[in-house]
């Protein structure tokens, strides 16, 4: 029974780790647990039995182990090769290489342990608000979409702001991250780029630029009113991703700075708060 065991922890850690749906049965597995332990004494007699009349074989089989062992990692160094040039291959690969000054040449652990390790550290220092279960989806993603892969392989990296990890051919999906306290998260990152757009559009819309004298005052109240966290930085990338996209929604015109008085302050609140009361408040992602 012992060697059954040893067998089988050789082969998760030398390949069955690496496999998302094994990860998962794994966690599954970890939360049967208690229910096996109450089930163990009553088939401790039949094991008993079994590995008397089978230990002869196991004691012949056991032998071989460290030959498995071997095999394991050879077949694990091939497959490696295969990935390797399936990866120089794919489309997605080729775009990140030529929109990426440094290159694509990363370098991101195969480990699903370590790869949800570098998410939920990342998340939890810069307040991204990921849920559990987003942060398992990036890691799920990044095996299929090199995006996601590069994505998390950034989240590895060093920064000494926040604002350093904005500087990135992604920024949109980043500054989305980073500004909404709600997010769905896709595995196919063109729909995640549709998520996005969309997330942003439904924010531009609801608002009007000539309502405001300036930027800064607009950000405030569009935190205010969809419950979001934008910066200036943020913000600037989500109108500029929208132009990209075609939607290109005017910004407040900073011309000479006056004097405001109480009272053209008290009407303009007042004219404001008519339009919000008179238009229904278009839903945040």
């Amino acid at each position: 029974m012992g060697t059954i065991i040893f067998i089988v922890l050789c082969w998760y850690l030398v390949k069955g780790r690496e496999d998302p749906g094994v990860r998962r049965k794994m966690k599954g597995l970890l939360g049967t647990i208690p229910k096996l332990i109450g089930g163990f004494f009553s088939i401790m007699a039949i094991t008993v039995v079994f590995s008397i009349l089978a230990s002869g074989f196991f004691t012949a089989f056991s032998g071989f182990i460290p030959f498995i062992i071997i095999c394991a990692i050879i077949s694990k160094l091939v497959k490696s090769g295969k990935n390797e040039k399936k990866r120089e291959k794919s489309v997605e690969y080729r775009e990140i290489k030529q929109k990426v000054n440094q290159g694509a040449g990363y370098k991101l652990t195969q480990s699903t342990s370590k790869r949800v390790k570098i998410v939920s550290k990342f998340n939890k220092k810069f307040g991204l608000n990921l849920t559990e279960d987003q942060v398992e989806r990036i890691m799920n993603a990044s095996y299929i979409s090199y995006y996601w892969e590069k994505e998390i392989y950034d989240m590895s990296q060093d920064y000494n702001v926040q604002v350093e990890w904005l500087k990135s051919d992604t920024d949109w999906l980043r500054a989305y991250l980073m500004a909404f306290p709600v997010m769905d998260i896709a595995s196919d990152f063109s729909v995640q780029k549709k998520i996005v757009v969309d997330a942003y559009y439904q924010i531009f819309k609801g608002i009007t630029a000539k309502s405001y004298y300036s930027i800064d005052e607009m950000i405030k109240d569009v935190n205010n009113r969809y419950l979001v966290n934008f910066n200036e930085m943020t913000f600037m990338i989500a109108h500029k991703f929208l132009k990209q996209n075609g939607h290109d929604f005017e910004l407040p015109r900073i011309g000479v700075t006056r004097v405001e008085t109480d009272v053209e302050r008290l009407a303009r609140e007042y004219d404001r708060m008519e339009d919000i009361n008179s238009t229904p408040t278009p839903l945040a992602r």
